[in-house]
């Protein structure tokens, strides 16, 4: 079997399911070192509808992680960076962005349209805005926990929030959604069970766990879509 055309490999993968993957709807909320490389990898998979969120600006100290940028991109909006890196990769695709922060005026009415909604953002406010929208309005969510401090990239899982333990950000989330009354045993989440190797006001970080836990995102998006979770 010669094997010539960019879904070639993922089709023989996947078989009659991969065709199903173009249909799909998934906004990314947050493209910085976790998130920059899950509409890398969701276009590299076949998804084709796209909604990336996200009001930083490239800035250098980003480079040393977030896979999608380098030198080219400073000083732009990263959902327009990142936008032009997705349609290099390929043209027949729907790259929506909006270059902004999520906050109490963002309208989320928007991100009922979409298939999945995944939250790779670090701002505490807005993933308990995320998480609380999504699930009053029953749409599959998935949020990334810490990923700073840390380096080992085999402590990494896909859980659920309440099953999180001896992580800052998930034990504030927990508290906060718990008095929201929402169900934290249906916030699906990506967690590391390494502990903090540092501590500081700082948050360190180099480019292997956020990386690895985008991609784990991504594949547990396109796996949950297809019916393979």
């Amino acid at each position: 079997m010669k094997l010539e055309r960019f879904d070639d490999r993922s089709k023989l993968l996947l078989g009659d399911d991969f065709d199903l993957i173009k249909n799909f709807k998934i906004a990314v909320i947050g493209i910085g070192g976790v998130g920059s490389i899950v509409p890398i990898s969701l276009v590299r998979s076949g998804v084709k509808n796209i909604l990336i969120v996200d009001g930083d600006k490239v800035d250098e100290t980003n480079l040393n992680r977030q896979i999608a940028y380098d030198f080219n991109d400073l000083n732009l909006f990263k959902v327009d960076a990142l936008k032009n890196k997705l349609l290099n990769i390929r043209d027949d695709i729907n790259i929506s962005t909006i270059a902004r922060r999520i906050d109490d005026s963002f309208n989320l009415s928007i991100l009922k349209d979409y298939d999945f909604v995944i939250d790779c953002i670090d701002d505490v406010k807005a993933k308990i805005l995320l998480a609380k929208f999504t699930s009053e309005n029953n749409i599959p969510f998935i949020s990334s926990m810490g990923t700073g401090n840390r380096l080992d990239t085999t402590k990494i899982i896909v859980t659920t929030l309440n099953k999180t333990s001896g992580d800052p950000l998930a034990r504030k989330l927990r508290y906060e959604l718990k008095k929201e009354g929402v169900n934290l045993s249906k916030i699906n989440v990506v967690f590391s069970l390494e502990e903090p190797i540092i501590k500081g006001k700082v948050i360190s970080s180099m480019i292997f766990v956020p990386n690895t836990v985008g991609l784990t995102i991504a594949s547990f998006v396109i796996k949950s879509l297809l019916g393979r979770s």
